[in-house]
């Protein structure tokens, strides 16, 4: 009985905060919410105090004088402290993916004799989901006088895009809070960061993956494309392949590497929509940038159209950098639809094994027709793929990396 007891206490406890701190007149904020600010307060006791003052006691104007004193100190002093500050970021990578983590500098210098209390560093370090709440994205109780200080913590964004997302700017509020004076903070570099990508060891199996010309990577020796290095003469190799001036020079046989043709052809047509909410399109992203990584890995010539803009991948690291760079930096509410308001008009791939990655909302069921492979995102939540026709149906649950694993490798026919 003794054990149970507690257990009803905190459940007691924790309705009556939710109660306490709910919101029961959400439409009234706007008209209540300066009352938050503590010069209001202080504004309306200090009226007060010389009504009573001129009608009641003199007296009470010392009451009066000390409010008034308090308003000049708390906002006055915040500005003076924040003018003889500079700041700076510095990141110490330049590329992470999401929910990883990274170090980053902060450097604060001090030019006034006395000390800086209560700072607070804000903007540019949260998502978008976050940005209203008004959290700081980390806070320094004090900065000695006369004196440059260094601070390092530890931020894992938790969506992709290029950090810092706006101006980052450090204030502080001391010593009462009553305004809180704020200057903006220099960043030396950019944090780029990558969406999560879901590890898939399958490769479709297409008819459209013929050997082409066109199509090269420099990541395997062939015998197409442009050169590669040279190496010395092996058994078998033809002798259209010798550098005579190499071999020369050597006195021994030198042979020349050249580019192999890419054993799969594919294009990715990434879609975002206006109907579909912003995680469901952010995993979109996501899957797409799964397909891309995993085809790029096992030396698959990838093209990927993100934004009207092609990407191509024929094997170089510097070209699938610029691809995810490109998945981080997309803009969701730029990229539903151009200016005329139509969905956007994909360009055709000519030869290609072609997937399209889409959410739910918007339906590709007449693009099937056409020959397109379609990956639909199911809006999050849903749990159970509906009957949208698909060549693969990502569900709403949570575990959409483990999903997409197994569903890529049964369409790849490697299961």
């Amino acid at each position: 009985m003794s054990a149970i007891q507690p257990d009803r206490r905190t459940s007691f406890l924790t309705r009556l905060e939710s109660v306490l701190s709910h919101d029961f007149c959400p439409c009234a904020n706007r008209w209540v919410y300066w009352v938050k600010n503590p010069m209001w307060c202080l504004g309306i006791a200090a009226l007060i105090s010389i009504l009573c003052g001129v009608f009641a006691n003199p007296q009470v104007f010392l009451l009066t004088g000390v409010i008034l004193l308090v308003l000049t100190l708390g906002s006055i002093w915040p500005i003076l402290c924040v003018r003889g500050i500079r700041c700076r970021v510095e990141f110490n990578k330049r590329r992470i993916r999401e929910h990883e983590s990274v170090p980053v500098r902060l450097v604060i210098s001090n030019r006034w004799p006395w000390p800086v209390w209560g700072l607070s560093l804000v903007n540019g370090f949260q998502s978008s989901s976050d940005e209203s709440t008004g959290e700081s994205a980390v806070a320094i109780a004090c900065v000695a006088g006369w004196s440059e200080s260094e601070f390092l913590w530890e931020f894992r964004p938790d969506c992709r895009g290029v950090y810092p997302l706006q101006a980052p700017t450090i204030g502080t509020g001391f010593p009462f809070g009553i305004m809180r004076a704020v200057r903006e903070v220099h960043c030396e570099g950019a944090l780029i960061v990558w969406p999560q990508t879901a590890p898939l060891n399958a490769m479709p199996d297409a008819a459209d993956a013929r050997q082409c010309e066109e199509h090269l990577t420099d990541r395997r020796a062939g015998e197409f494309g442009d050169m590669l290095g040279s190496r010395l003469f092996r058994e078998g190799d033809s002798l259209r392949r010798v550098h005579w001036a190499q071999t020369a020079r050597q006195r021994e046989m030198i042979v020349v590497e050249r580019q192999a043709t890419a054993t799969t052809a594919v294009r990715i047509v990434l879609r975002l929509d206006r109907e579909a909410d912003r995680e469901t399109n952010e995993r979109s992203i996501r899957v797409a940038a799964s397909i891309c990584e995993s085809l790029y890995r096992q030396h698959a010539y990838v093209e990927c159209l993100v934004s009207e803009t092609l990407y191509v991948c024929n094997g170089s690291e510097a070209e699938f950098r610029r691809l995810m760079d490109a998945f981080a930096q997309i803009r969701i509410d730029a990229d539903r639809r151009n200016e005329s308001g139509e969905p956007r008009r994909d360009r055709r791939a000519h030869g290609l094994f072609e997937i399209v990655i889409t959410p739910e909302a918007c339906r590709p069921d007449v693009q099937l027709a056409t020959g397109r492979r379609i990956v639909v995102v199911e809006h999050i939540g849903r749990a159970e793929p509906s009957n949208t026709r698909s060549w693969l149906t990502v569900a709403g649950d949570a575990d959409w990396s483990r999903q997409l694993s197994r569903l890529w490798r049964k369409a790849c026919h490697a299961a």
